[in-house]
């Protein structure tokens, strides 16, 4: 746990103040827990037995029994008042502190994985990330709270208990101490067992969460396959795994507890043994002797309240553990040392020699030079595992190159801020990606600070006011998860007015028009149109329409540019690829002269 703290010690700096505050208040409520029995001792040894009666700074010399009665009820409810009171405050302080501080640890872990490069994520599960920010922050919060509520107090209500008794009587503390050892034995022991079932409990809880997330994310095809038993048998199979591994580490704290108040009675009845004698030998005053018991009886109340902060501890310990993975790496794509900020691009394009490989020793793409002026549209085709994605990803550095240079304006990408690239750059997804909220907050999302003016009339450009006029709510309809309640070709149109709003002088567009049928098609094209004038454009497009009329046509095979230039251009190589490629698109339809077909980009 103190290793736990350490890692994250950073975020604990902001609420030193209050914790220090709160541990001097937590350390006062011990204090006055400690004198709590000895208004008791007074009552036995002075009221009841007549004793003589010495108080430190208090002068008592002549009080009655009645009043020193009086003196010690008066005494005993002034301390638990303000022990009450001063817990509160440490209590309150620290505790708090603990949510606060997780509150931030779970801000930097969203916030971390947002800047994971895509090669991070396609190694992830996306149910086990959100279980590690969620899941796995509420169990560090269990642990901090119960470390500040529970082991600060108690530890130093043990470290005083203890220094008191030794003052009173040393030999008889040393009996009453004898259980630490195999208590704490027990301790440790147990608790390497309980951390150890937590880990593979939440790894397990993590697989569990990332199975669940895939098959909800696939209902569709879940039940249009008719696959519903087969997942539940699935997830019950794993769900058993799990709740095996809870249940070890919840039936190693269940014989923990009772071993734990087996050992504290023991010590309790030895004291009570020996203590007795003392008593009736003159060796020890009655009152004494309950001040040792209520000290007892307090010494195992936080030495079972430690041994049971074990079990949360592990988990916790587990749960940092996980989440320390993600903060603790580093993003393979950020800025570089003297990386700058880049004023507006005219978005010039190129790429000297470039490599990439997703694993070492295996490119997938290879050697590939280009020079793009402003303005062109470049279409870029190939089969299926090309290497386009990667190719087009290269520009807003989704991934870096292991060899060579992408430029833009001349600028290697790597030595511009990521935040200033890529606010240049506007990307037209195959799959368009909405969020739960209302048509404009999803198009406005393209530019934070872009005004009505400017999403209304990117709605205009896109098409997209063709169809929200119908709509009871207009612009404030809201869409749901994913914009489940638009067809194909509105979502596409919403994704294409983001792009238009972000008002970049690079686009990226991936397979724009791919599941599209043909009214929607076209009307996309329409949208496409508007989207291209006075932009360089990447287009990776499998169809006609889209590449027909580009100003250069790249065609990728086995991660290399093996053809390039315009399509009629392309078209007359005798067996290459490209024309192979639209041959096999179109059924030999590819010789047409490309006059007789639509125009995607209007006025060229």
């Amino acid at each position: 746990m103190l290793e736990t703290l350490r890692r994250f010690r950073s975020f604990l700096a902001p609420y030193r103040g209050r914790l220090a505050v709160g541990a001097f208040c937590t350390l006062g409520s011990s204090a006055l827990t400690l004198l709590q029995p000895w208004p008791l001792k007074v009552i036995v040894d002075n009221v009841l037995r007549g004793k003589p009666i010495h108080v430190p700074f208090v002068s008592v010399t002549g009080w009655s029994r009645a009043e020193l009665l009086d003196g010690a009820i008066v005494a005993f409810v002034a301390l638990v008042l303000l022990g009450a009171l001063f817990d509160y405050a440490g209590t309150y302080l620290m505790d708090s502190s603990g949510v606060r501080m997780v509150a931030d640890v779970r801000e930097a872990l969203f916030a971390h994985l947002q800047r994971h490069s895509l090669r991070f994520h396609a190694t992830q599960r996306t149910g086990d990330l959100i279980s590690r920010v969620m899941s796995d922050i509420g169990r560090i919060q269990d642990m901090l709270i119960q470390s500040f509520s529970v082991l600060i107090p108690n530890v130093a209500l043990l470290v005083g208990m203890m220094t008191v008794m030794f003052l009173i009587d040393w030999s008889f503390t040393l009996i009453a101490l004898a259980v630490g050892p195999p208590l704490f034995l027990l301790i440790f022991v147990y608790k390497r067992r309980i951390k150890g079932a937590s880990r593979r409990a939440r790894q397990l809880e993590g697989r569990l969460a990332a199975h669940t997330g895939e098959v909800l994310g696939a209902v569709r095809v879940v039940q249009a396959f008719t696959r519903e038993d087969f997942e539940e048998e699935r997830f019950s199979r794993q769900s058993s795994s799990t709740l095996g591994a809870n249940l070890e580490a919840t039936r190693l704290q269940a014989r923990f507890s009772p071993l734990v108040d087996i050992i504290a009675g023991l010590g309790t009845a030895i004291v009570l043994f020996v203590g007795t004698h003392r008593v009736l030998s003159g060796q020890l005053s009655l009152g004494l002797l309950l001040v040792f018991l209520s000290y007892l009886g307090s010494l195992y109340k936080p030495m079972r309240q430690l041994s049971k902060l074990t079990y949360v501890s592990a988990k916790g310990v587990a749960s940092a553990e996980r989440v320390s993975e993600i903060l603790d790496a580093e993003p393979d794509v950020q800025d570089l040392p003297g990386a700058v900020a880049a004023p507006r691009l005219r978005g010039h394009v190129r790429l000297e020699n470039v490599e990439y490989a997703y694993a070492p020793g295996r490119p997938v793409l290879h050697e590939i030079e280009l020079d793009v002026e402003p303005g062109q549209v470049v279409a870029v085709v190939g089969p299926s595992g090309a290497g386009k994605s990667t190719f087009v990803s290269l520009l807003p550095r989704f991934f870096d190159p292991q060899r060579g240079r992408v430029l833009l304006d001349g600028r290697d990408v790597r030595t511009i801020r990521l935040r200033s690239l890529r606010s240049q750059i506007a990307i037209v997804p195959q799959e368009p990606l909405l969020f739960d909220g209302s048509i404009f907050d999803n198009i406005a999302y393209g530019r934070a600070e872009a005004r009505e003016q400017d999403v209304l009339e990117a709605a205009r450009l896109a098409l997209v006011d063709d169809f929200v006029r119908a709509l009871p709510d207009g612009y404030d309809t809201m869409l749901g998860e994913r914009g489940a309640s638009l067809s194909g070709g509105e979502r596409q149109r919403i994704s294409i007015a983001r792009a238009i709003v972000r008002d970049a002088p690079v686009l990226v567009l991936d397979e724009p028009t791919s599941n599209l049928d043909p009214v929607s098609e076209r009307l996309l094209v329409d949208a496409l149109a508007r989207l291209l004038e006075g932009r360089t454009a990447f287009v990776i497009a499998h169809r006609m329409s889209t590449v027909a009329r580009a100003d250069q046509v790249l065609v990728f095979d086995g991660g290399r540019i093996v053809e390039r230039g315009k399509h009629d251009e392309l078209m007359q190589i005798p067996g290459g690829v490209y024309r192979s490629f639209l041959d096999l698109q179109l059924g030999g339809a590819a010789a047409t002269p490309i006059s007789s077909r639509r125009r995607w980009r209007a006025g060229r």
